[in-house]
């Protein structure tokens, strides 16, 4: 089954349309050589990857390949996919009366929308215009309609809505309400995507600062406006706060966060935060400047966090704290540009070269070690083209 959906999905370029996908159920556990040392979950799918840029959650990855929610600065929205392996991304829509150009494409949504996540068999995205939460299949067909937001955000006074993102089978959306100040302050809502909550409920905090470790949810769960500090802790979305884990001036996640401690890069140095035991020195690079952490399951990725246009280094490690090497990113890449790593599977990298994280190069994991790590370019769309340019 599985090879054979990934020669019927690869043609769709010849617009072959795709058949019983909806039935095919990603494995969460991709298997790979992983040390014991290593603190990140090897889920891949249905979660949201710390390390990866993009807004929304708009990268995931199944068993059998890549999608990629892109948002066209708020004129739509685009679905791309590639098997993995491929080095060809196509717009994800099977329709042989479709040129994909279009608003009535498969794979186009054009309410603006940067989410794209799996869960229970199906691919799940929000439309910020109309406010649906829409269900389709793994081959972009048949889109379903299954709650719609408005009617809550009116009961509630909200004026707006913004920075949606699907995670762990939870919909978060940040909405907009008027302060006694006349003031606009954004409100955390959530909607459970397995049909157990009638209506959305309030939130003491913001999706946008929520991540996931696996099937965990942490992130900021309070804040001390006094101190200007944000509290990180777990949260569940049955139970509410089940643990507060540290506080931080910083939430624009540079390192990983995970249940049992937080990773970043100090002066050069990477440590581990455990929430229990306090801070340990991992490894120390001899790098100066400004980094970034992004943490895999089979890798560790540094690079700088102030990145205009010169020419960076990523710098890869192991969960044994051994170096795998380094690649110059040579490519030119928009001036404001924060951050490189727009997906991750088991075999590859995905980096991009733009503010809407379009994947354009990749890096594959076989060169780690081998002293040669290069950089391949991606054949994406000919529409994504003007990205960055």
């Amino acid at each position: 089954m599985k090879k054979k959906l990934k020669k019927i999905i690869s043609s769709i370029l010849l617009c072959t349309v795709l058949a019983g996908c909806s039935d095919s159920t990603p494995s969460h556990e991709i298997p790979l050589n992983q040390s014991s040392s290593c603190p990140v979950s090897t889920m891949r799918t249905g979660t949201a990857r710390q390390g990866i840029k993009g807004y929304g959650n708009s990268f995931e990855c199944t068993q059998e390949g890549s999608y990629f929610m892109l948002d066209e600065a708020g004129a739509g929205s685009w679905l791309l996919y590639a098997d993995h392996g491929s080095d060809t991304f196509i717009k994800l829509c099977g329709r042989p009366d479709c040129n994909h150009i279009g608003t009535d494409c498969n794979a186009r949504f054009s309410g603006g929308t940067a989410s794209i996540c799996y869960y229970d068999g199906f691919l799940y995205t929000f439309d910020l215009s109309s406010g649906d939460i829409i269900r389709i299949n793994l081959d972009g067909t048949e889109r379903t309609t299954v709650y719609n937001v408005s009617s809550f955000e009116k009961q509630n006074g909200f004026k707006g809505r913004w920075d949606q993102k699907i995670m762990n089978g939870v919909l978060f959306i940040t909405e907009i309400e008027i302060n006694d100040k006349g003031e606009n302050v954004g409100k955390g809502i959530y909607y459970k995507l397995d049909g157990s909550m009638k209506e959305p409920e309030l939130a003491d905090f913001l999706g946008i600062h929520m991540y996931a470790d696996g099937e965990n949810f942490v992130g900021v769960v309070d804040n001390d406006p006094e101190n200007e500090l944000y509290i990180f802790g777990l949260w569940d979305s049955d139970k509410g706060v089940t643990d507060e884990l540290f506080t931080i001036d910083d939430v624009t996640g540079y390192g990983y966060y995970g249940t049992k401690a937080r990773y970043y890069v100090e002066n050069g140095v990477i440590i581990e935060d455990s929430y229990a035991e306090g801070k340990k020195e991992l490894i120390n690079t001899g790098l100066k400047g400004d980094y970034q952490l992004a943490c895999f399951p089979d890798c560790m990725v540094m690079y700088e966090k102030d990145i205009v246009w010169e020419e960076k280094t990523l710098y890869f490690y192991d969960w044994d704290y051994n170096s795998l090497g380094s690649v110059k990113i040579d490519y030119e890449f928009h001036d404001a540009i924060t951050g490189f790593i727009c997906g991750e599977t088991p075999e590859r990298i995905f980096l991009t070269d733009n503010l809407f994280y379009a994947p354009r190069y990749y890096i594959n994991k076989s060169d780690f070690g081998t002293g040669n790590i290069e950089i391949h370019t991606l054949n994406v769309p000919d529409s994504f083209i003007f990205f960055g340019e």
